[in-house]
This record gives structure tokens, sequence and C-alpha cells, in this order.
């Protein structure tokens, strides 16, 4: 519900901010000057009428203060959707440029299964395809782990990347997993790539309601 109201607001126009937030002033206003002058007249119609003005002048001010409050949130809101947009195309620029998709095929269709053959066998080249893609990871990882980033655009991130994150990690999950049991002193060694990991993972099983599952191809686009 609170989700959709602030989607509403957040649509609308800066007119329609300042309209929307005068009108709930003007409601407030009315709605606190009713119950006023009902307490009034109930619990003491012989009270100085100037003591109800008062009252209706706090009321106003607190009217005022909650239009304005919601002009200031629109504002705040504006401006956390603007840095999540930010960092949404820099995330997309990265993840979807000719080297970072290339990296991906290379290690789709070259990286051994089994670590310790694939490392021993490891060209420059598709060591650096696979630290490419791995710092790639790590970087929208450490991203979601500080909450950078809107809980909506988070989301909407990891629905957009859990397909190939998820593909990649099956080729590249056990590698990491590998080096951290020979990485004693470096418990952190990409953890923020395996935290996006398994948030894209978790998200396919939710999604397919399965565990995922990959064809590999060599003539897939």
């Amino acid at each position: 519900m609170g989700r959709s109201i602030m989607a509403r607001i957040k649509r609308m126009s800066a007119g329609g901010i300042v309209l929307l937030a005068t009108a709930l002033s003007m409601v407030v206003c009315i709605l606190l000057s009713g119950g006023i002058y009902v307490i009034w007249r109930v619990a003491d119609p012989q009270a100085s009428l100037w003591s109800m003005f008062e009252g209706l002048s706090a009321a106003a001010a607190f009217s005022v203060a909650v239009g304005g409050g919601l002009m200031v949130l629109a504002q705040l809101t504006e401006a956390v959707d603007s840095r999540s947009l930010t960092i949404f195309n820099d995330i997309f620029e990265r993840m979807v440029s000719e080297e970072n998709i290339a990296a991906r095929r290379w290690i789709y269709q070259n990286l051994p299964d089994n670590p310790e053959l694939g490392l021993a066998s490891l060209s420059d080249e598709g060591r650096e395809h696979v630290k490419l893609v791995l710092n790639s990871f790590d970087h929208l990882g450490f991203l979601i782990q500080q909450d950078w980033v809107s809980s909506e655009a988070e989301e909407a991130i990891i629905q957009w990347v859990s397909p190939f994150v998820s593909k990649v990690w099956l080729k590249l999950g056990p590698y990491v997993e590998h080096e951290l049991a020979n990485r004693p002193e470096e418990p952190d060694y990409y953890a923020a790539a395996c935290h996006l990991a398994k948030r894209c993972i978790a998200y396919r099983k939710r999604l397919l309601r399965r565990d995922p599952t990959v064809t590999w191809r060599q003539d897939a686009l």
C-alpha cells in the first residue's frame, strides 16, 4: 500500500505535488479544526473563545507542516531514485560491454569444471576473462551490500542480472571456493561477488520454483 502511494507520488509533476500537499494541508486543518470545535463545545462551552482560536492556529500550523513534509518526502524519494538510476546505468554499461560479454562467453565455453585442472592450464587470456567477470560481480555485490540503491532498484537489478550471473557462477563458483580453501588468510576473497551470486540464484529458484539448470551451447548468441 505504502509503496503504491509513493509510486504514484513519484509519477506526479512538481505542480501536482504542490496541489496535493496544499489539499492535504487543508483537509488536515479542517479535520483538526472541527475536532477542536467539537471538543470545545462539549467539554466546556463557557471556555474562552480565544483559547479555541489558539487551538485552531496550532491546527493550521500542524497542517502546513504535514503538507511541507509531504513535499520534502517527495524530493528525497526523487533524489534516491536519481542516485539508483545512476548506479543502474553504470552497472548496465559495465555488464553489457563487449569486453564483459566476451569474457562471460569465454568462461561458458572454455573454463573447465574442475578448478585444479582449470587453474593449472589457464592461459593469460583466460585469467583476464575470469578476473574481469569476478571484479564486475564483486563491484555490483558490494553496492548491494552497502544499501546504496533503494530496495525497489535492488530488486530490479537482481531480476535483470540473475540469468547470466547464475549461469556463469556455475563455472566460477567452484573456482572461488577452491581459492577460499587455499587462502585462509583471505576469508573475504570475492565475498561481495559470492553475495551477489547467492541473491541471484535464490531469485531464480523463486522464479522457476526449482533449481536453475543450464544448457551449454557453442553456437548461441
